[in-house]
């Protein structure tokens, strides 16, 4: 009787094992600074058509990319997550270069996959300033018409960083600390994140803001007073941004991870994100792209010293 008991216990913990193993194989760990509001979406849908679940970690308003660029180089040596869906591209970068990125392509180095694009915009609310003083260039923000009127997102994080420090590249550092003395004497507010821009505008606190392009379309669509401007349209123009998608070298769920790589890499899904207007222009289908406004960027592995100088520089002339 007892061996018996034995036998049928011996059994139950084998199965318990063979099933804990197959839940714990049938998953991909992904860090995503994409909004939560848009990423979750997809995700669950892919977790719907594959069957495969997924594990999203997600960080602060405040640092998204920036906090999960620090705990991805943190693991380096035993990584957790399998793939690393980023809201912009210089950390991607600086993670490739870093030798913490997987390289999708054996005849060349290709770390990320790049999906939809952005712009970098200005925001009015039109309670608050009238339509012939709308700012039309960058450089409006340090015009003293405009002095304690404007607030933009903390430079330090997310898309505003790769914006400054793709500034820094394209202007020089003379031109530049010139720009950033600006705004600290226009009593620029800094923000912690677009969307609290994107609300301190639409609120009435600032006349001006500069966001993102989704961040300006959200407040729009929530009824805020609030209108979206294409900067810098007689220059250069917008400073546009892409996400992106890259496997971490050392994937413990290696398989999944490149399933939700190709996944994430659809048209499909590409389209699905600029009609939840996280998005607003197609990269892997420019001919959608019936409208857009003239805009400029950088290659993320050129802004790595940029991103270091404007840091040093603003931390210096902001604060």
């Amino acid at each position: 009787m007892l061996q018996k008991q034995l036998i049928i216990l011996f059994i139950v913990i084998y199965l318990s094992a063979c099933t804990n193993s197959n839940v714990e194989h049938n998953k991909v760990i992904v860090y995503v600074s994409v909004d939560q509001v848009f990423s979750s979406k997809i995700l669950k849908q892919f977790e719907q058509e594959t069957g495969i679940r997924v594990k999203a970690v997600y960080d602060t308003e405040s640092s998204k990319a920036v906090g999960l660029e620090k705990r991805l180089i943190a693991e380096k040596s035993s990584p957790r997550a399998d793939l690393f869906w980023n809201s912009e591209f210089l950390r991607t970068e600086r993670l490739a270069n870093a030798g913490i990125l997987m390289n999708l392509n054996n005849k060349e180095n290709t770390f990320t996959h790049k999906i939809g694009l952005r712009s970098r915009v200005f925001i009015v609310n039109t309670d608050l300033i009238e339509e012939k003083n709308y700012p039309h260039n960058l450089d409006d923000l340090i015009k003293r018409q405009y002095k304690g009127k404007i607030a933009l997102s903390s430079p330090y994080f997310g898309t505003a960083s790769t914006h400054f420090a793709a500034l820094y590249y394209q202007l020089g550092e003379k031109k530049f600390l010139h720009f950033i003395k600006g705004l600290k004497n226009n009593d620029v507010a800094l923000l912690a994140g677009n969307s609290v821009v994107k609300d301190a505008v639409g609120y009435g606190k600032y006349s001006i803001g500069l966001v993102d392009t989704d961040d300006a379309i959200l407040g729009i669509k929530q009824g805020l007073p609030i209108k979206m401007l294409y900067y810098n349209q007689d220059k250069q123009g917008v400073f546009g941004i892409h996400q992106t998608v890259s496997i971490i070298k050392g994937a413990k769920h290696l398989s999944n991870a490149k399933i939700l790589l190709k996944y994430l890499s659809l048209p499909k899904i590409e389209q699905q994100l600029i009609d939840m207007d996280a998005v607003q222009f197609s990269i892997s289908e420019p001919k959608r792209n019936s409208t857009k406004p003239k805009l400029w960027t950088v290659k993320g592995n050129k802004l790595d010293v940029g991103l270091k100088k404007s840091i040093q520089l603003m931390r210096s002339y902001l604060e």
